[in-house]
């Protein structure tokens, strides 16, 4: 790999004949308030020092770029491949300390003696040639060129926006410009101001000028090939300089595609990963390591996601020469991408990811909510997206079966999650292969296998005698256990006969609006010392709307018992049948919600 690095301060770097241009395949702006605050604090604390008379150097980190000659003339086009939230935030800067100086020259008293006025023209006009436009001498004819372009959806935005154009932001990239751009110019108006005479804001404005010119400094990475030229910016950032897997593989497609795909396969392209990147970082790495894992049955690595991707997903960019049909295919696998992290990105809110039908009723949605944002169980993830490509009513069983599996292997008997998540990943995988064909029983087999060994009945058992009601942490999973028994309680006390089954599907909880009440209450007065040890254990514990739990309070059983009653839940029609609420009721109650959940969260 034939690289020429060089240490060079920004103002050697702009005041040279290097013409930047960001091609299209890297990513967009994207530095936020934060880095712009500890940009301009880097700037301020560099100013201080020059001001004492000092030097205070600061490194900027390395820029890489692939070196293009230009015919006929004396200057060379860079194009950026690493440094572009740099560079524009330098050219930024430099165009509003030109601004600066311009506002400030009207402003001086131009009669004194010593009036900065002349100074302050000239340095606003030498900043605009140096940072903003290069004069190029073409065929005895001078060309003005932009010293910095963006890549092709904030070019124009940029553009504008340093010439004084106020332009109107509309994608996330030109606000977050257009924050930079408006921050810079109020932190050069601080320095002005907090100077006294003329003279001393021109100079602070010079200062800013010479730290950019000379304290500033970067490793400049000059390649002579856009491979060369990847391969450094991906080892760069595999080291952690900032850029997420999602656009590194952005990066990646749109670099091998640039030259080999049609204008109109380049933007589908650019706006598919558009659309992709447009959730935060972090949730674009779950919902690609999801996807992978749902498509080749395999996790990927936790530094090696870029590359399975690559190799494994994405395989035609291998390709050479790039193929009209390698083209093709990539296109193609990346708007199907896109609709696997739409589908997923549903899955992950607990929303159903079919168009509304009569095919499922409410009750069998809700669960899927249950299973994602009350059990907060993720690793089925990968299954779940195959699962979406099965007909809508195998889906809705294979969500009941997870949920039920789930509380009783994982939440309750703390089985290991390992073993589950490789039956995930493989039946995912059979189910891609094709869909219509899949049988949900074979799901339902291995993971009750997975139960039989490590959540055996007597294990279950026990271990939901452990489970308490909780002060300090969520009663999420009490809530779930609480509302599965109610709905499947029906079924059970009919015989319990053949797979669990709800009865009513007409009664759908919102857990939000579910509170787990103490039968026997938190605050008893007069309290039972018989009764007070068994206060949060599953015999003493129900449900109740918000309503009723505050019409019960603190109430006694008797006072309570009407409440009970009236109630349309069967666990509580089941409580107010007892003529008193004593400890050998309360544990003969505990025995019996362990003996219907032995049934329920069983799958077959």
């Amino acid at each position: 790999m034939a690289i020429h690095p060089a240490l060079e301060s920004v103002g050697h770097l702009f005041g040279s004949n290097l013409i930047f241009r960001v091609p299209r395949y890297q990513r967009y702006y994207a530095w936020d308030s934060e880095q712009i605050a500890d940009f301009l604090n880097d700037l301020e604390l560099c100013c201080k020092a020059r001001g004492a008379g000092q030097r205070r150097e600061h490194f900027f980190g390395g820029l890489v770029t692939v070196r293009v000659l230009v015919d006929g003339s004396s200057r060379q086009n860079m194009e950026v491949i690493d440094g572009q939230q740099r560079l524009a935030s330098f050219s930024m800067l430099a165009a509003q300390l030109r601004n600066t100086a311009l506002k400030l020259a009207t402003e001086v008293n131009d009669t004194a003696a010593d009036s900065p006025r002349d100074f302050l023209l000239k340095f606003a006009e030498t900043l605009k040639q140096k940072f903003e436009r290069y004069q190029d001498k073409i065929k005895l004819q001078v060309v003005e060129i932009d010293r910095l372009e963006l890549s092709k959806p904030d070019k124009t935005f940029y553009k504008h926006l340093i010439e004084g154009r106020n332009p109107t932001p509309d994608r996330q990239s030109h606000k977050l410009l257009k924050q930079a751009w408006d921050r810079i110019g109020e932190k050069l108006t601080e320095l002005v101001q907090a100077a006294g005479t003329d003279v001393a804001k021109a100079e602070a404005l010079s200062r800013v000028e010479t730290v950019m010119e000379d304290d500033w400094i970067l490793i400049h990475m000059v390649t002579d090939t856009n491979a060369e030229a990847y391969r450094l910016f991906q080892v760069l950032n595999d080291r952690g300089t900032g850029l997420t897997e999602g656009e590194l593989l952005r990066a990646r497609l749109l670099g091998v595609l640039d030259g080999a795909a049609t204008a109109s396969q380049m933007q589908i392209v650019e706006e598919t990963w558009d659309k992709i990147l447009a959730a935060s970082p972090d949730v674009v790495e779950q919902q690609l390591r999801a996807i992978y894992a749902s498509m080749t049955g395999k996790r990927a690595g936790k530094t090696t996601l870029l590359d399975e991707f690559l190799t494994t997903i994405f395989s035609e960019q291998d390709t050479h020469p790039m193929t009209a049909n390698a083209v093709k295919k990539l296109v193609a696998k990346v708007e199907q991408l896109h609709e696997e992290t739409k589908r997923l990105a549903k899955l992950q809110e607990g929303e159903w990811p079919f168009p509304s039908s009569t095919k499922v009723t409410a009750w069998d949605r809700s669960r899927l909510g249950l299973l994602i944002n009350e059990l907060k169980h993720t690793n089925c993830m990968p299954l779940l997206l195959a699962a979406t490509k099965l007909p809508e009513k195998h889906f809705s069983e294979t969500v009941q079966m997870l949920e039920r599996f789930m509380f009783r292997y994982k939440i309750i008997s703390e089985a290991h999650i390992g073993s589950a998540t490789t039956v995930y990943h493989e039946q995912a995988v059979e189910i891609r292969k094709d869909a219509g064909k899949y049988k949900v029983s074979i799901l339902t087999k291995k993971l009750q296998t997975l139960l039989d060994k490590s959540a055996k009945d007597a294990l279950f058992r026990s271990r939901l005698q452990e489970v308490m009601y909780q002060r300090e942490i969520t009663n999420k999973p009490l809530k779930y256990f609480l509302i599965t028994l109610e709905n499947y309680l029906p079924w059970y006390r009919k015989g319990a006969t053949g797979v669990p089954k709800c009865l009513n599907k007409m009664q759908v909880f919102d857990p939000s609006a579910t509170t787990v009440e103490h039968v026997y209450p938190e605050n008893a007065a007069p309290a039972d010392a018989s009764l007070a040890p068994l206060l949060d254990t599953l015999g003493n514990l129900t449900l109740l709307g918000s309503s009723d739990n505050d019409a019960a309070g603190n109430k006694p059983f008797a006072a309570k018992k009407a409440i009970f009653d009236k109630s349309p839940l069967v666990l509580n029609q089941e409580i107010a049948k007892n003529g008193s609420w004593t400890d050998s009721v309360v544990k003969a109650r505990q025995k019996d919600l362990e003996d219907v959940a032995l049934k329920v969260f069983r799958l077959k």
